[in-house]
């Protein structure tokens, strides 16, 4: 982040922030595609989604014609850049892979110009080691993305990936914890907001996050703590998950 200049550098602190405290996806894209465009210069913003064939799912927008994106989607697999993040699941921008003469003759630019546009950047949205979705800037006119931009681009996406990659796991988790509930287990000695504190906890979020997340104090957080070791058996939170995973995988197996 040395290229950010230290006047942005708390704002973009903060914007960071509210991006670690999604607790959806739906609120996560809402939340990037509100404070992107105050760090990166660009003309048009997007999240895709993916199923598991890399089929779009869903696409959220900012300042992009419905009908662009549309129409992107017919060509979305010839596009470079996607085959480069398919091949090297890393950041990418037009100006990285292509010099500006090999750009001007990519039919990706013709499609985009066509659009008003004329460069684009590309970030994956890893999980579990697999592609599920990508990040998109484009801007027009002749000037590139500025090096502020593509710093803050590469920043903002490496932070949208880490928490949507904990937002899934959390879904994991919950679903697992789930089930490890319905089975004859300790947590029928719950009670239900100390089982939310339970699935909280197997995501590694911290007794402030788990505050935030519930709307309550940290000293009810902590309280809700103390009844799950009690009731587990445990003395702190490694034992305790230790124990939660183990049950889970023995639950799976049964099944």
């Amino acid at each position: 982040m040395n290229s950010l200049s230290i006047q942005k550098q708390q704002p973009l602190a903060l914007a960071t922030s509210q991006i670690h405290r999604s607790c959806s996806l739906e609120e996560l894209q809402f939340t990037f595609l509100n404070v992107a465009p105050k760090f990166v210069k660009a003309d048009a913003f997007g999240v895709y989604l993916f199923d598991d064939n890399l089929e779009t799912k869903t696409v959220t927008a900012h300042q992009a014609n419905k009908k662009f994106l549309s129409e992107y989607e017919k060509i979305r697999t010839e596009d470079p850049l996607f085959r480069f993040i398919l091949q090297k699941k890393k950041f990418t921008h037009s100006l990285d892979i292509f010099d500006q003469c090999d750009w001007m003759q990519q039919p990706l630019h013709d499609f985009l110009s066509r659009w008003g546009l004329d460069y684009s950047i590309e970030a994956p949205l890893i999980h579990n080691g697999n592609i599920s979705g990508t990040l998109n800037f484009a801007i027009g006119g002749e000037q590139y993305f500025g090096k502020e931009s593509l710093a803050a681009a590469r920043f903002l996406c490496n932070e949208f990936n880490i928490t949507y990659k904990r937002i899934l796991d959390f879904s994991n988790l919950k679903n697992e914890v789930e089930t490890l509930r319905s089975s004859k287990k300790p947590t029928q000695s719950l009670s239900k907001r100390a089982q939310e504190v339970l699935e909280l906890l197997t995501t590694g979020l911290n007794n402030q996050a788990i505050s935030e997340h519930l709307h309550i104090s940290e000293n009810t957080v902590r309280y809700h703590i103390k009844q799950i070791y009690r009731v587990f058996a445990v003395h702190n939170r490694a034992q305790l998950l230790r124990y939660v995973f183990s049950n889970i995988d023995t639950t799976k197996q049964q099944h």
